[in-house]
């Protein structure tokens, strides 16, 4: 007789732990504290560094970044210093959707990041994050003239929010009611053994209002917190629909915390001799001067201009590559804020970071698949900074719209009917173990 155990995977983008326990006992999720008694509820860590499409990717894949091949929103070839922004196709390992598929389980992934372009999957995969139009961003194709015509958006538009934050809360307000509405129906009317949604729009709250629920200030505060009723809805309708054999996934790919500045480290390498310029102000990486030692991509990882590796390379390798490495490292932990308190908390080696041996005589450098996004590199911010990539700005500290950012820490898990291994710390731990449960079940 056949298994019909199922997954429900509902994925709410950047929710730190703290933050939807702070809400329950708010009286704000009263069908989340209720559910959480039923099954394991915990704190779990991101991966380095803490980005949405880094992060999901690792959860899609089950590896880490410079085994999935995606480290940021923005990668390069040091060989061209060409620019561009990774998606699915540059995934160099296989996600659990296509694993799944392959193996005669239905699926149905809505609005997850990396998964644009859409591939193949045994059932509907609907594209999100750096997907800019519906009719490109589903499988199968046909699905998107459906998304067109039901007014579904694929994001909420942050702009907005730099000229009127009413406007912006009422868009992103809108644009999660559609992504609930979409998500119900098919729900309702697909077959599936795995059915997989993300909701970005808890991330773009953050960003922009994360200040004004944690002082409390009116009318963002009390806004913010309709927000999450309209997300502890969702979950008390999934609660009453899902089968009994149906197990349940919640998670969040990262924490947040109150942003203090914005920290542009190119501007830093520039007024501290390690970045100069052929023309001002830069437009792409090819206007890096050759003399330059170093550059920097959001968030935090740091290029040296290494000889044999970038197209104008000048840092030679071995001694003066490792000697530049602990120098700029040294300086980065002394930088402090206009008050006075520490930006960077750590600079860590990419390798060391993405868990990469290191190869005597820096043959990780050759290497074709992690030559353009292991980072010498990495700047580990204390919490609060963000650490932008933007090759120039006019100072180094700022404060923008933006009053919330991204942590390492304080992401959430609570599953029921789905066993997760105690050792489980990070999001990239999870993949085999959805596996496992569907082994288990009869894949």
């Amino acid at each position: 007789m056949e298994n019909k155990e199922r997954l429900f995977v509902l994925a709410l983008d950047g929710t730190p732990f703290s933050l939807l326990k702070r809400l329950m006992n708010e009286g704000v999720m009263p069908n989340l504290k209720r559910l959480v008694r039923q099954g394991s509820f915990r704190e779990m860590y991101s991966v380095q560094p803490p980005l949405s499409s880094v992060a999901w990717a690792s959860f899609l894949t089950g590896s880490k970044p410079a085994e999935h091949g995606i480290s940021g929103f923005v990668e390069r070839n040091p060989q061209t210093m060409d620019w561009y922004v990774p998606k699915a196709d540059r995934l160099q390992k296989e996600t659990f959707l296509q694993i799944l598929s392959r193996k005669g389980k239905r699926v149905f992934s809505m609005n997850v990041p990396l998964t644009y372009p859409p591939y193949p999957v045994n059932g509907i995969l609907i594209s999100g994050f750096l997907n800019q139009d519906i009719l490109r961003g589903t499988y199968p194709q046909a699905i998107g003239s459906f998304l067109k015509a039901k007014g579904y958006v694929i994001d909420a538009d942050v702009e907005i929010a730099k000229k009127d934050l009413h406007a912006f809360f009422e868009r992103l307000s809108f644009v999660l009611e559609k992504r609930i509405e979409i998500m119900l129906h098919f729900y309702h009317q697909e077959k599936w053994d795995l059915f997989f949604t993300h909701i970005m729009e808890t991330d773009r709250l953050h960003h922009i209002f994360w200040k004004y629920y944690q002082v409390n200030l009116a009318p963002f505060a009390e806004k913010f917190r309709v927000f999450y009723q309209k997300i502890d809805m969702l979950i008390g309708k999934l609660e009453a629909a899902l089968l009994p054999d149906s197990a349940l996934l919640l998670l969040s790919d990262h924490g947040f915390t109150e942003l203090k500045y914005e920290v542009y480290l190119n501007r830093w390498l520039a007024d501290n001799g390690y970045l100069f310029f052929e023309q001002m102000p830069p437009q792409s990486l090819k206007n890096i001067h050759p003399q330059s030692k170093a550059y920097s991509l959001y968030p935090g990882r740091i290029y040296l201009n290494l000889k044999g590796r970038e197209k104008t390379g000048r840092v030679e390798p071995g001694t003066a590559y490792e000697n530049l490495c602990v120098e700029i490292s040294q300086k980065l932990k002394e930088l402090r804020d206009p008050q006075g308190h520490p930006v960077v908390a750590d600079v860590r080696r990419g390798y060391e970071l993405y868990g990469i041996p290191p190869r005597a005589g820096n043959a990780l450098f050759a290497d074709p698949l992690r030559l353009g996004i292991v980072p010498d590199l990495m700047a580990v911010p204390h919490k609060g900074y963000d650490l932008k990539g933007t090759l120039w700005h006019n100072r180094l500290f700022d404060q923008t719209i933006f009053s919330g950012t991204h942590t390492y820490d304080d992401a959430f898990l609570f599953c029921r009917g789905l066993e997760i291994a105690p050792e489980v710390k990070s999001i990239d731990g999870l993949t085999n173990e959805i596996l496992k449960f569907f082994a288990e079940s009869g894949i």
